[in-house]
């Protein structure tokens, strides 16, 4: 079986300002939910909260009928919606726009989007 890493870089963003402490709560939760990702075998993380990026590289295997890469970034898109998130640029467009946070406990002005800026998609070969 495969192994594949998906590195994405994200803006994250919402309308009104971000405390520290919220963008970091925020963040936080979401690397905390791809951790508990049955399809995820060994992830990377890092954000910065003076400017709201965040790298993230997940390693998983190929255990689905779906591409590598869709699987990767459906990964991700589920743990940023279900930590109360939206994401830009992750899916395909059609995909994203039907898809919506899951949890409505803010309101449209503070919904953190995650917005795609870079993504790399490499097979990992094994050691040896």
């Amino acid at each position: 079986m495969a192994t594949f890493q998906l590195q994405c870089e994200f803006d994250i963003v919402r309308r009104i300002g971000w405390s520290d402490e919220d963008l970091g709560l925020h963040i936080d939760d979401v690397f905390n939910r791809l951790q508990q990702a049955r399809v995820v075998l060994e992830m990377e993380a890092d954000a910065d909260l003076d400017t709201g990026r965040a790298l993230i590289a997940i390693q998983y295997d190929e255990r689905t009928d779906d591409t590598p890469e869709h699987t990767g970034r459906a990964t991700l898109g589920v743990a940023i919606r279900s930590s109360g998130g939206g994401h830009g640029g992750l899916l395909p467009f059609a995909e994203e726009a039907s898809m919506k946070p899951e949890r409505n406990s803010w309101s449209g002005l503070r919904t953190p989007t995650w917005n795609v800026r870079q993504v790399t998609m490499t097979k990992v070969v094994p050691p040896g």
